[in-house]
């Protein structure tokens, strides 16, 4: 009788991490993930992915902006980063696909505000011959700055899409008058890099980084944060 009883209690415990795991794709401490919908195929999303705040249950949100043939909703992930004027501060990104060989993935520098997710940054969408940085440089700011790099179309050795191309450096910078990310740098690299066909990531970022650091310093002044940032 007892053998029997621990049985069920060990079926319900299965049916539970079950039903847990079917509701969130990952979560991290105090935030659910929740991927999108897709196709039968499984690699084309219908809904957007989302993550929200564990305690808030659907409400207070955050799903990444999507167009009719841009639908964020693949392989959602989370990244807490740590905190923003004593609130969290995470990286949040999802992707798309259309099934081919070319991806191209949503990032969000999230908050919460008044009860909701709030995204700091301005659009930032990469393909998948891209790659990207979380960077600390005290003196520009407190804050972790966002370096991304994607190739250019067009600008390919042979014109196939994983050749070596030139490659677009963005920077964002945590803006305490605006209470917001702002590109702080944009250029084009002067020379080509390697894609996908002859490597098996990007790496463009820690070799344009002396140029990148010398752009900072001398065309951008530093930023002074407030004593708190959301207020």
């Amino acid at each position: 009788m007892q053998r029997h009883s621990f049985c069920q209690l060990l079926k319900c415990w299965v049916l539970w991490i079950l039903v847990l795991g079917g509701c969130c794709g990952s979560c991290i401490a105090q935030y659910r993930v929740i991927p999108g919908q897709t196709d039968q195929d499984g690699c084309s999303p219908k809904t957007p992915a989302r993550i929200c705040p564990e305690a808030s249950g659907n409400t207070g949100c955050y799903s990444p902006p999507s167009e009719k043939d841009y639908i964020f909703g693949l392989e959602p992930k989370a990244t807490q980063l740590g905190d923003l004027g004593g609130r969290p501060l995470v990286l949040f990104s999802a992707t798309f696909s259309g099934c081919g060989s070319g991806t191209l993935t949503h990032y969000s520098l999230l908050t919460e505000r008044t009860g909701a997710l709030v995204n700091l940054l301005p659009k930032v969408e990469l393909t998948n011959q891209s790659e990207y940085r979380l960077w600390t440089l005290p003196y520009l700011s407190q804050f972790p700055l966002l370096a991304t790099a994607d190739f250019i179309q067009g600008s390919g050795v042979n014109g196939t899409h994983f050749a070596h191309h030139r490659y677009r450096i963005e920077i964002y910078v945590y803006d305490p008058g605006h209470r917001e990310y702002v590109e702080k740098l944009g250029y084009e690299t002067e020379k080509n890099y390697p894609g996908l066909d002859d490597a098996d990531q990007v790496r463009v970022l820690e070799l344009e980084r002396p140029r990148i650091l010398t752009k900072l310093r001398k065309d951008r002044p530093p930023i002074v944060p407030k004593a708190n940032p959301l207020q």
